[in-house]
């Protein structure tokens, strides 16, 4: 949907609106605002990553003047829909990240319970933002389903994609208790074209019915094991006809995006890890007080804190164990929303790190190689024949070429502002002809964080974490820096 264009500024007045839409964003809304005009209660923006799929939710809502949005999606996601209304609105609205912050389900319900008085109380706009996970399971569903929300987004709908999916169901539930529905996705057929059912089914079921069953029949030819596999497509013209009456796609070659951007997506560590966590930052502080920490040992110190971010610890006898996912389920987060083909490079610092990375790939069914200190698997990931790459910082940042892949995402870092560069720098060099991705994971309140807001100072990484960890410096969650349209 619609012509190549520059990133030329629009001409529509949103009003509370911040920022002014690119011309593909002006023309995203106004597709919606004509199916919302025309009768139609839900629509879908098929956008790449980067094109501001987020941002042209909260132009939408503006427009409309929705004052109670919910929005679910990965959660991954949860903590950057505040910053991008912030960014994109004027209006004040109270917004709720519902993240992994929260104990509970029950403790998600209760925030959202305020946040809803308090809006009314205030007479200000509310957006709820809940996972996936939590959105669908008891006391948060049985409450959500008993409001009347004005716009139900669901960002990377394709996680719904799954019709008998709990998700999914519950997704056709809220979406006929929302007076309008948006879903936001760059992937909308990852996996075939009848990935669109349960998408459409939330979003706008009367284009292919509720009938998950006729609607197969009408489009995949069946085969194998009893008769129970897709093994063809039919009738794909009408498929696309009728998926694209509701749906606008937006694709890269909309504008010319900036040749890097950066996002940072936290995660939060369990209840196990995090006191571990603590107890050493209080050791810390008690040895820097007495004079036993020296600059010559505190790099061995701080690397302590950055394998426990990653969910690993050395036992007393030498041996490493994993205590926590949060980081390896925000890595498979990352990962899942992303073409199964598309090359990527995953750096980490440590071994346990590099591991995981081939754990995930194998869970969802991609394909890794590696090159590190253990193995050199460069040329066979070069060659296409896996889509991911391990990349032990060190060794993946100096003299090797990963223009092959527009994507790299930093599961660990280290201590070294060379190495970083030196990485950035394998996948942002000539030869690289689409625009580069940087992600970053980070434990919220941990190093991870400082690691981050050194290297964006460009200052000596031990100095200034040591500082922060003993609290001479903010500590405050690192921001990750959101793109204007983002």
């Amino acid at each position: 949907m619609g012509l190549p264009q520059t990133p030329i500024e629009s001409r529509l007045i949103i009003p509370g609106a911040r920022t002014t839409p690119w011309r593909h964003q002006e023309e995203a809304v106004e597709f919606v605002r004509a199916l919302y005009s025309s009768g139609h209660r839900g629509a879908m923006i098929c956008a790449d990553m980067g094109t501001g799929k987020t941002a042209m939710a909260v132009y939408t809502a503006l427009l409309h003047g929705f004052r109670e949005i919910v929005v679910v999606g990965p959660l991954r996601v949860v903590q950057v829909w505040k910053p991008q209304i912030e960014l994109h609105s004027a209006v004040p609205f109270v917004v709720g990240p519902l993240d992994g912050a929260f104990p509970s389900v029950s403790a998600k319900r209760a925030e959202a319970e305020r946040l809803m008085k308090l809006a009314r109380a205030r007479g200000a706009p509310l957006a709820i933002i809940v996972n996936f996970e939590s959105a669908w399971r008891s006391p948060f569903a049985e409450w959500a389903l008993r409001q009347r929300w004005d716009l139900m987004v669901i960002d990377e709908i394709h996680r719904a994609k799954a019709p008998g999916g709990k998700a999914s169901r519950f997704l056709a539930r809220l979406g006929k208790v929302a007076r309008y529905r948006l879903g936001m996705t760059g992937t909308p057929m990852v996996h075939g074209p009848t990935d669109v059912y349960g998408q459409l089914r939330a979003i706008a079921p009367s284009v292919f019915g509720w009938s998950f069953t006729a609607f197969r029949q009408r489009y995949a030819i069946m085969g194998g094991f009893q008769n129970h596999q897709v093994v063809g497509y039919r009738n794909l013209d009408e498929l696309h006809r009728k998926f694209f009456s509701v749906a606008f796609r937006v694709t890269k070659d909309v504008l010319d995006l900036p040749e890097e951007l950066e996002v940072t997506y936290p995660c939060e560590l369990g209840a196990q890890a995090r006191r571990i966590y603590l107890a050493l930052k209080k050791d810390l502080i008690a040895d820097v007080g007495s004079g036993a920490v020296t600059a010559a040992n505190a790099l061995v110190r701080l690397l302590r804190f950055a394998q426990l971010t990653g969910g690993f610890i050395r036992t007393d006898e030498g041996e490493q164990i994993q205590i926590d996912t949060a980081k390896m389920e925000l890595l498979r987060d990352v990962l899942e929303d992303l073409d199964p083909t598309e090359p990527v490079v995953v750096f980490a610092r440590f071994r346990n790190d590099l591991d995981v990375v081939h754990r995930v790939a194998a869970d969802l069914g991609r394909g890794s190689f590696e090159i590190s200190g253990r193995r050199d698997e460069l040329r066979d990931w070069q060659s296409g024949a896996a889509p991911i790459l391990a990349a032990q910082i060190q060794a993946g940042g100096v003299g090797i070429d990963l223009t092959r892949s527009r994507y790299a995402i930093y599961y660990s870092i280290g201590f070294s502002l060379g190495d970083f560069l030196q990485s950035k720098a394998r996948l942002h060099r000539p030869g690289q002809r689409r625009t580069t991705e940087f992600i970053f994971l980070a434990a919220a309140n941990t190093v991870d964080e400082q690691i981050l807001r050194a290297l964006a100072a460009r200052q000596d990484l031990v100095e200034s974490v040591l500082a922060q960890t003993i609290g001479t410096a903010g500590n405050g969650p690192a921001r990750s820096r959101p793109q204007r349209n983002g």
